[in-house]
This record gives structure tokens, sequence and C-alpha cells, in this order.
């Protein structure tokens, strides 16, 4: 009677493969719980004795540096952009040397600038002489080496006159380079 009324469980074996795996499962957590346990205690140990608190004092100390010499940077920046501009203006800027030296040797030593003015291509110039010949001989050479165009592309003579009073004449050309 007392047989089919059973107050204690029986254990039952469960065949699972699971239960099976658990103690590897288990070691394999331990085991990967202390390498990254170790891991880090090497890591924060190489961080310690590595250089990198040194370089970032030095990093520090050359921001600090720095921050130090701005003002002297910013105006040798300045200076240095200054430079660069002057440089590229001079670069495109024509040299009107030439054409002043190419006019005074073509000028007798008896005539005399008078005015010269550059604009763009056009240069015009007023000489002015006691002797008519003098500006003759100057009109003559500035043409030889315009008919050249070597120096000047055209010559045209724009003014001639003669002042009673100083009894000096004057001409006025215009010169195309």
């Amino acid at each position: 009677m007392n047989s089919g009324i059973n107050l204690l469980a029986e254990k039952k074996k469960i065949n699972s493969p699971f239960l099976k795996q658990l103690p590897v499962m288990r070691f394999f957590a331990v085991a990967l719980l202390f390498g990254v346990s170790a891991a880090s205690i090497i890591l924060f140990i190489l961080v310690a004795l590595s250089p990198i608190p040194e370089l970032q004092q030095q990093e520090q100390a050359a921001i600090t540096a720095l921050s130090n010499a701005h003002p002297e940077m910013a105006k040798l920046a300045v200076v240095n952009e200054r430079t660069n501009t002057i440089t590229k203006i001079l670069a495109t800027r024509s040299s009107y040397d030439k054409t002043l030296g190419a006019i005074k040797t073509k000028m007798p030593s008896t005539v005399s600038l008078t005015a010269f003015t550059i604009e763009k291509n056009t240069v015009n110039i007023t000489v002015s002489s006691k002797s008519l010949l003098s500006i003759d001989s100057f009109i003559n050479n500035v043409m030889i080496a315009s008919g050249d165009k070597k120096e000047f592309s055209q010559v045209t003579l724009k003014k001639l006159s003669q002042d009673n009073l100083t009894n000096q004449f004057s001409a006025t050309l215009s010169i195309l380079l």
C-alpha cells in the first residue's frame, strides 16, 4: 500500500548536455577572469612606467612656451605676409627704370627734362632747350629707337612751343611702349 505514495522524491538524474559542459564553462570563465585581471594589471604597470606622463609634461611646457611667444609669432606672421605681398606686387609691376634710362641716353646734354608722366603703356615727356636743333636731335634719336621697335613702339609729337621771355623751346612727346 505504501508503495505508491512516496513523500521523498527520488533524485532524478538529468542527462542534459548543458550540465555536462557546465564545469568546463566555469573553468574557462574563471580562467578568462584571471587573464583579463592579469592583463589589466600588466597594462597599468606599463603605463605607469612608460614615458607618457613625461611626454604630457613636455607637451604642457611647449604649450606654455608657445603661448608666451604668441605675440612675437603674430608679428612675424604679419611681416611675412606683407613681404610676400610686396614681392608679388614688385613681380607684376612694370619697371620704368629702363624706359627712363633709354630716354636719357637719347637726350643731348643741352636738352633738359621738364616733365615726365607714365600712364599704363604711354610715357608723356616734356623737354626744353635754348636750341631748337638740340630738341630736333632728341626727337630724331627717339624716332630712330621707335623705328627698331626695340625700346618704343610709337612716338607722337604732341606740342612744340617757344617761350619768348626765357627764349627756350619745349616739346612734348607721347611715347607708346
